[in-house]
């Protein structure tokens, strides 16, 4: 899926987000993980969370109190690993955890970013019936960061993979897909007081570059941007958006995608001359 360079990147990242996570939680837990990857001595988590059935425990994710232990509850019923919840669990892990609504029948678990505490990096979205929906596997699970929109109506929550940006209210939608092995990736920014989606360019000895912007139309419901555009050197060249995969996109600004020729069919045989009938014998 990605190419040996942007494995390189991902994985070099990871590991940045891992240490940072890990100076966040104030270092590895000193308890040992009790029967069922729990500690003994949480007390974030309802005891009597532990016996929910899944019917049980999808009611209370509503619930102001029990939300949280609605959540890991389920997460363990599912019999799901997410990097937001690890086997090993302690209170100081639970308080960097955030459960928000995303719609009448949606939630979200996942950490909160030590800037912006909308933002839930390696984030489980969990649904009214109990299920549990992981947006992304490996090195792709731990660069996930889902935007928790302030507006909905005016800017949605969107979840921001590697490669991808997902629509993640009641349902789970692509808004905008990259070509595959593209240099540039999303960003969620703030103009003015309105967010947008930045597509920027990653630069060892600088800040990103910001290569593309594109804004929400709440009336529409899509994303307005370029679909191909070109990258300031280096590297140069130009990035291409999946038009096809995007389902929230409409295109604007930028350069023309390059346009296949026209495959005109084939002439047909020319056709008899039609005899006049005075030509014919008697």
């Amino acid at each position: 899926m990605f190419s040996a360079r942007q494995n390189l990147v991902l994985v070099v990242t990871a590991v940045l987000l891992a240490l940072q996570a890990a100076c966040e939680r104030g270092g590895p837990p000193a308890t040992q993980p009790a029967r069922g990857g729990t500690t003994a001595a949480l007390t974030r988590i309802a005891p009597e969370s532990r016996n929910w059935s899944k019917a049980e425990a999808a009611e209370k994710l509503a619930d102001e109190q029990l939300g949280l232990s609605a959540a890991v509850r389920l997460v363990r019923l599912a019999g799901a690993t997410p990097l937001c919840l690890p086997e090993t669990l302690t209170d100081n892990q639970l308080e960097h955890l955030r459960l928000a609504r995303l719609g009448t029948s949606r939630w979200v678990l996942g950490v909160t970013a030590r800037d912006d505490v909308r933002r839930l990096r390696a984030p489980v979205l969990l649904s009214a019936d109990g299920d549990v929906e992981l947006l992304g596997e490996g090195v792709e699970e731990e660069l996930t960061v889902l935007y928790l929109a302030g507006q909905p109506d005016v800017f949605p929550h969107v979840a921001i993979l590697p490669d991808r940006v997902l629509l993640t209210g009641d349902e789970t939608e692509p808004a905008i897909v990259l070509e595959p092995d593209e240099l540039v990736h999303f960003e969620c920014r703030e103009r003015n007081g309105y967010p947008y989606l930045a597509l920027v360019l990653p630069r060892a000895a600088a800040a990103a570059a910001e290569v593309a912007a594109y804004k929400w139309d709440p009336y529409e419901l899509v994303f307005v941007g370029p679909a191909v555009d070109a990258l300031p050197d280096p590297p140069g060249g130009r990035f291409h958006i999946d038009v096809a995969a995007s389902r929230r996109l409409e295109p604007m600004g930028g350069e023309l995608p390059d346009t296949q020729p026209i495959q005109r069919p084939p002439a047909s045989q020319p056709r008899p001359p039609v005899q006049d009938s005075r030509d014919l014998p008697a």
